[in-house]
């Protein structure tokens, strides 16, 4: 076989679609037979079996097994792999949740999720400059670290947590709510092939099924189940990432949060879980932490702070400029306020509150000094509010 599938992948698939995605009455069923195979013979046995089920599942049961077929049949056609719960490659996590996937089409490779720190990322789909750098920051050390990083493949903190743990060379798992094949969200495909090279994407939905909102509550299970812990970073007390963190202490998982700015509505939903228990974090180790006991503990505080600059400094540092730039090359006609800034500046990106706090000058006057120095060309502007020495 050129593509990885169980023998009986299709009577996975039949399954599925007689019992639905992730229904109770698939559960009951998954849990009192060994597999599949057994209630679709026991159908055409006209045994006892045949009694278990609603008149609506039988008359289903031969159209579905003809469709099964078909979704097999173009799945590996497409270069998906279909893996069932009777697959080694099935992750271990994720078998020992309620309602379990019966089937996951796969665009990638799971193997390396076992054994490793599985850690999900989650938040909102619009966030802020902070939420954008701190998901980033927490995925990149989680990276470093040798955990995969799983996440919804959502636009926002989802999207973030993907891309920044790539970056950093390590693996990601993107979980959908749709088919595979489908172009959702719009914008990620070239985040979704890079996923499938360095980790895999995931869905429990066959080819070519829209992505309904109806499947995300759904897929979340997914998200936390085949992880050890859930981040949530910058969501409001309506926040789906608060489904997903449901999901996971069901699941008997870790529960971590970012905490964020009090005057923010995207941040109730963090503190919440911080005040019902959830682990404060910070940094990558807070969450490497908590895998000592499964030999999962890595040391990446000292390496990741190293190559990467904390969002929030516990005490802010005064840049050091470098010695070629000085204010011998500034305009004759620049004002003081503006020299006394463009002083403070460095080629890294320096906050607006630093550069009031090292300046002595207020807010007012430190952004009228840095538009001047736009002006002139001297600086450039960052999202955030943030300068540096163009």
């Amino acid at each position: 076989m050129t593509n990885h599938e169980s023998a009986d992948c299709v009577y996975w698939i039949w399954f599925q679609l007689v019992f639905g995605i992730g229904t109770r009455r698939a559960e009951l069923f998954m849990n009192y037979f060994d597999n599949p195979k057994q209630i679709f013979d026991g159908i055409k046995l006209r045994n006892r079996v045949s009694g278990m089920l609603e008149e609506k599942e039988l008359i289903k049961s031969d159209a579905a097994f003809i469709e099964a077929e078909g979704i097999k049949r173009r799945t590996l056609k497409k270069g998906v792999d279909i893996i069932t719960p009777e697959d080694n490659a099935y992750p271990a996590l994720l078998s020992q949740i309620y309602s379990k996937p019966a089937v996951l089409y796969v665009k990638g490779d799971l193997s390396g999720m076992n054994g490793r720190l599985a850690i999900a990322m989650v938040g909102s789909r619009k966030y802020s400059e902070y939420g954008k750098e701190a998901s980033a920051w927490i995925a990149k050390g989680l990276a470093r670290g040798g955990a995969v990083v799983v996440s919804g493949l959502a636009h926002g903190i989802d999207t973030e947590c993907h891309r920044a743990a790539l970056q950093a060379g390590g693996k990601s798992i993107g979980i959908m709510g749709c088919g595979i094949d489908v172009d959702y969200p719009k914008g990620n495909a070239d985040l979704k092939r890079m996923i499938s090279e360095n980790g895999a994407v995931v869905t429990e939905y066959p080819l070519k099924t829209e992505p309904k909102a109806m499947n995300f509550p759904i897929r979340n299970r997914i998200v936390s189940g085949m992880c050890h812990g859930v981040v949530v970073v910058e969501a409001d007390l309506l926040s789906g990432s608060l489904l997903t963190a449901g999901h996971a202490l069901e699941q008997g998982r870790d529960i971590f949060a970012v905490p964020g700015s009090i005057f923010s509505e995207r941040e109730r939903g963090t503190h919440r879980l911080i005040r019902d228990g959830a682990k404060l974090t910070e940094h990558a180790q807070d969450i490497f932490d908590e895998y000592e006991y499964l030999g999962l503990w890595k040391n990446v505080r000292e390496e990741h702070s190293q190559t990467t600059l904390p969002i929030m400094a516990e005490v802010p540092q005064k840049p050091q400029k470098p010695a070629a730039i000085g204010v011998q090359s500034l305009p004759e006609g620049l004002s003081s306020d503006a020299k006394t800034v463009y002083n403070i500046l460095t080629e890294e990106t320096v906050t607006v509150d630093t550069i009031t706090e090292h300046s002595g000058l207020d807010v007012s006057k430190v952004l009228t000094a840095v538009t001047e120095l736009e002006i002139y060309g001297l600086v450039t502007g960052h999202p955030g509010r943030k300068f540096s020495i163009t």
